[in-house]
């Protein structure tokens, strides 16, 4: 079993596809890397939508975990544009040295090592990517005419926003009941009603009435619906749960209704219901108290509905 920062090395014949950095005259550089300017930043590189550097310290410092090894990092440029303190950047980071005397490259790379690069941690890299007694033997080829090649490869693999979802289920939700009086009954003019717009567990919801049924119930039952008004409101397509009652109140026993339940994740443009809610005679007919000087009292109330949160 690898060790969990266990350093994997490899060889292959071809370069890094998406940086390459070589110094001439390093020597030179690295005497040019004393004091308080102990790194060089490459330039500008652009891989999976993001802006980076590569970052060499060619200096051994003493003080630090790469005594004795040459360092590589790999740094997100503070050019890019995020739209909030909370990104975070995820990639898997390859190292690349090149023997210039075989014209194969060195790769280096931590097994299993996801980076994540945020606004408090912008570099990640390899304190001991080599020792300098290993990049510097003739025989290795590395060092040429005082020469060295290096190279990274950036494997972004998450998008540069993180949001964090909270599903709350709320039972019993406050101001769960909505009563909607239909009054002129049998006046009412076309087969389709909506209710005054409420607000319920921070949704906007309507009731629809159908007095006359709809789709294979029509001129059989009346139909009712409950629909979600401010659905195109819902956010990245997460949808909105409810369970909640559908009834019709007896107007001379107020304990006596007609009454369903249903359940339903709602998301597009949809609405929830019954086609078949109550049959249009039985609705008529004076000893059921449905309908008192030709008014149809119409309630939803609501047992549970879920409120979610996201914030980026």
């Amino acid at each position: 079993m690898s060790k969990p920062n266990e350093i994997l090395r490899d060889e292959r014949d071809f370069g890094p596809t998406h940086f390459t950095l070589k110094i001439e005259s390093y020597s030179l550089l690295s005497n040019a890397t004393h004091g308080h300017v102990k790194r060089y930043e490459s330039g500008i590189f652009d891989v999976g939508g993001y802006k980076w550097k590569l970052i060499l310290y060619p200096q051994v410092d003493k003080s630090c975990e790469g005594k004795g090894n040459i360092s590589l990092n790999v740094a997100i440029d503070e050019s890019n544009s995020f739209p909030n303190h909370n990104w975070i950047v995820c990639a898997y980071l390859k190292f690349f040295i090149l023997n210039q005397k075989t014209k194969k490259y060195l790769t280096i790379q931590a097994k299993g090592s996801l980076k994540y690069f945020d606004n408090l941690r912008t570099e990640h890299g390899c304190l001991q990517l080599i020792s300098f007694d290993e990049l510097n033997k003739p025989c290795n080829g590395y060092l040429v005419n005082d020469c060295y090649v290096f190279g990274v490869e950036v494997f972004v693999i998450q998008p540069s926003s993180r949001y964090e979802e909270t599903l709350t289920m709320v039972k019993e939700p406050s101001g769960r009941t909505y009563t909607w009086s239909v009054k002129n009954f049998s006046k009412l003019k076309g087969n389709l009603l909506y209710s005054d717009e409420f607000t319920v567990g921070g949704r906007k919801w309507n009731l629809k009435l159908f007095p006359k049924g709809n789709k294979s119930d029509l001129e059989k039952s009346l139909s009712l619906y409950l629909w979600l008004s401010d659905w195109k409101s819902i956010i990245r397509e997460r949808k909105v749960y409810a369970n909640f009652k559908l009834r019709i109140i007896d107007h001379s026993r107020l304990d006596q209704k007609v009454e369903k339940q249903v359940s339903h994740w709602f998301d597009s443009n949809q609405d929830c219901g019954f086609s078949n809610f109550v049959p249009i005679k039985e609705l008529h007919e004076a000893g059921n108290g449905y309908l008192k000087d030709d008014t149809l009292i119409v309630e939803v109330e609501f047992d549970v509905i879920s409120i979610t949160k996201v914030q980026p």
